[in-house]
């Protein structure tokens, strides 16, 4: 608000435009008001005590004829006091007289204008939204010394800027632009602010603004690149190993490697056929005759040049672009969790082999033959594979012991393994899908789901296309426990088909069929559900272990593509709703949201008044999963500058989140520490600090509100133990996004704790005010 005076009535005429306003003003200024003879006042009331007794005794005013006018000159008019009829003129004059006397002694106390003393406004002056991409104005009332104004222009925080004049308006342009969700108090020293003529002001100038957060970067859709390794059959299998190789389950590609041996033929007991049984009944367990490993057989050797195969085989495309024979076509296959062996079902006219395969393909073992349709395989651990039947699930050991786990839901379709073991899916296209706990044998439902899910290569999580409602939503929830996240995928009207989720979780590949038009193959970020990647049709998606690949299979070859954007990969991934429930909170604690608040927090942390009033904005700094399944995180909450108090005040705290008992078993704050609110102390600020895995090297990025002298900030930052143990670590600043990303030659998921030492010094050689330490890793 503009709080220099003027007249009410001008103020009225003007209908609140700004530019009138300030011309107002400036005219004021050019023109002040000639001092008063000390007799006026006294003059002025006895003249007007005089007239009172004759006016208020006279008749009325005579009736005037009206006068043709406009509409809207007259309603613009009518709520003007000096044009509204005689009468209550008349009628008002005795108030008017002391009314008159008290205004004189109001415009003969108020403090006269100098003579032209130079006003500053500014657009952004007061708003909490303002773009980060802004070009900040000032704009004097008059011509003004440029230099001496630009020499003292102090911004907070520090910033590099370039300045430019515009007539009488200085332009503030940042370097690399202004931190999102940080206030900013932009001052000129009132000894810098010299006009050309006139007088400076009597204060310093304070310009207090914030910013609008960042909106996370959306990158340009790739074109996924890719690499074709060689044709593979229509119902083949594709698999990816940890050292780069890719296996395909029915591949006619020339061989480059040796062929295997025949699979030893031990006589297991056969396990007896499902399809007797009634669907969904409990099957009895085979008692089958434990078969030993069969020896090893001798190989032929290595061609020297590449053989065609006769016909499909199950092929492995190493690394270094050898391909390697398996053995026969799989109809199922898997990886054991170390990726070194195999676990394949062999169709053997009206049974179904079951045989262990190494990855360099000999030494092939057939463990059982069940005599019945195989529809998956997967692993519970290192030395037990699992087998999906059509109605029930067993274990199948090295030896070749096989063991019912449980049997299967009436109408399951497709059955999907973990990979890491422990937990199925499994599928029907008439009701929803059931997840599947091995170990515990309990059963609980994906609602949507139906016939298709994926499992992230970890296991923890577990992913859907819930398209039974309009649009089709892409859901996730860890395996251990219901806390179901969607993302809606703006597909409406489409189908989605082929799922396939990265080690972590963290991007999710898909095949988009519309309504119209040719089905594409898409790789999304999540959780924000921004495509990343875009390929041909496909089918038979499949992540690297590293994430940093997809293989898949378009126009009957295998193909492999580089991922874009997927260098960083995060580490230390809070558990699934933890974020959520966390941000959440943030949010309801700058807006006051009380009942938010009670529902995201135990009762008896008093969130509500424990939480200060006035925020403006707020934002996590840093999270860390705990060994004990907890959460810890520390944030901060600002309240804006404004004209009254030109510095920002922050409020830090620390939380505690924990698994909650309520619905869906979400996350709730179970400590919160709230400190007094203090005012912003001069100096760099850290904003937030995340841990990021580079191949298996940890690495973090800290990032700071402040532009800073590149130079201090290396020695500034250390890493050490939760010991307390220096870590050897190398550090460089990116001053465009004010970031720091220290490299530290330990394991990405080692506990660590990084330091900010006061030696760390921004551009305006302000140094950072106390010392910052916080947990990361983990």
């Amino acid at each position: 608000m503009d709080t220099r005076w003027i007249d009410p009535e001008v103020d009225g005429i003007f209908e609140g435009d700004p530019e009138l306003t300030e011309l107002a003003h400036r005219v004021r200024a050019a023109r002040p008001e000639p001092v008063l003879d000390p007799r006026f006042q006294a003059v002025l009331r006895a003249q007007l005590m005089r007239e009172a007794p004759a006016a208020l005794g006279s008749p009325a005013a005579p009736a005037r004829v009206p006068r043709p006018v406009h509409v809207r000159a007259e309603r613009m008019r009518s709520d003007r006091w000096w044009r509204r009829p005689g009468r209550f003129a008349w009628a008002g004059a005795g108030l008017g007289v002391a009314l008159a006397a008290a205004a004189t002694v109001v415009t003969v106390s108020r403090p006269p204008l100098q003579d032209h003393q130079v006003t500053a406004m500014s657009p952004v002056a007061q708003l909490h939204a303002v773009s980060p991409d802004n070009v900040i104005t000032v704009a004097f009332s008059q011509p003004m010394n440029q230099s001496a104004v630009v020499g003292g222009l102090h911004i907070r925080p520090a910033t590099a800027v370039t300045t430019a004049w515009r007539g009488n308006d200085l332009l503030i342009t940042p370097t690399h632009h202004l931190a999102g969700n940080t206030p900013y108090t932009v001052t000129i020293d009132r000894n810098a602010a010299q006009p050309v003529r006139g007088q400076p002001p009597t204060s310093d100038i304070h310009i207090s603004f914030g910013t609008a957060p960042v909106p996370p970067s959306v990158p340009s859709v790739a074109q996924l690149s890719t690499q074709t390794l060689g044709p593979v059959s229509n119902n083949s299998q594709v698999l990816a190993g940890g050292d780069g190789t890719v296996i395909a389950t029915s591949s006619t590609a020339p061989v480059s490697g040796p062929s295997p041996a025949p699979a030893g033929t031990p006589s297991p007991s056969v396990s007896p056929s499902p399809s007797s049984r009634p669907s969904g009944s409990p099957s009895a367990s085979p008692s089958p005759t434990p078969s030993p490993s069969p020896s090893a057989s001798s190989s032929p050797s290595a061609s020297d040049s590449p053989q065609p195969s006769a016909g499909g085989k199950t092929l492995a495309f190493s690394a270094n672009g050898n391909v390697i024979d398996l053995g026969p076509s799989a109809s199922w296959a898997a990886l054991s969790p170390n990726g070194l062996q195999l676990i394949a079902a062999v169709p053997s006219g009206s049974s179904t082999q079951i045989v262990l395969v190494p990855q360099h393909g000999s030494n092939r073992t057939m463990l059982t033959s069940l005599a019945s349709s195989v529809v998956a395989t997967g692993w519970l651990a290192n030395d037990t594979a699992v087998v999906a039947e059509t109605d029930r699930i067993i274990s199948v050991d090295l030896l070749g012991h096989v063991r019912t786990l449980t049997t299967l839901p009436s109408g399951t379709r497709s059955v999907v393994f973990a990979p890491s073991g422990g937990y199925a899916f499994a599928g029907s296209t008439t009701q929803d899908g059931q997840l599947i706990n091995l170990a515990g044998n309990d059963t609980r439902p994906l609602p949507g789901s139906r016939d298709s899910a994926a499992f992230s290569g970890d296991g923890a999580m577990v992913a859907w296309i819930d398209g039974t409602g309009s649009s089709a939503r892409l859901v996730t929830t860890p395996v251990s426990r219901q806390a179901a996240d969607s993302v809606p995928l703006n597909h409406p009207g489409d189908s989605i088909t082929d799922l396939a989720l990265d080690q972590n979780g963290t991007h999710v590949a898909l095949v988009d069929h519309p309504q119209s038009g040719t089905p594409e193959l898409q790789v999304v970020a999540l959780p924000s559900g921004t495509v990343i990647a875009k390929g041909p049709p496909a089918r038979e998606l499949v992540f690297s272990p590293r994430g940093n690949r997809l293989l898949f299979v378009s126009g009957g070859q295998l193909q492999t593509a580089a991922l874009p954007g997927t260098t960083w990969a995060p580490v230390n991934s809070l558990p699934d709703g933890a974020a959520g429930a966390l941000q959440a909170f943030v949010d309801a604690q700058v807006s006051g949201d009380a009942k938010v608040l009670g529902a995201l927090a135990d009762p008896s942390v008093n969130a509500a008044s424990a939480t200060p009033h006035g925020l403006t904005r707020g934002y996590v700094v840093s999270n860390v999963a705990n060994p004990d399944g907890t959460v810890g995180a520390t944030a901060r909450l600002i309240i804006d500058p404004s004209a009254a108090q030109p510095v920002a005040s922050f409020v830090d705290e620390t939380l505690t989140l924990s698994a909650g008992q309520g619905h869906g078993g979400g996350y709730l704050i179970s400590a919160l520490n709230v400190n007094p609110p203090h005012e912003e102390p001069v100096g760099p600020h850290v904003v937030s600090v995340s841990p990021s895995a580079s191949a298996k090297k940890l690495v973090l990025r800290v990032v700071f509100d402040s532009d800073l002298r590149e130079a201090s900030v290396g020695g500034a930052i250390s890493v050490t133990t939760a010991a307390g143990r220096t870590l050897p670590a190398t550090t460089a600043y990116d001053a465009n996004s004010r970031t720091a990303t220290v490299t530290v030659d330990v394991n990405a998921s080692t506990p660590v704790k990084v330091s900010v030492a006061t030696s760390l010094v921004d551009v305006d050689g302000q140094a950072m005010a106390s010392g910052f330490t916080v947990n990361a890793g983990g």
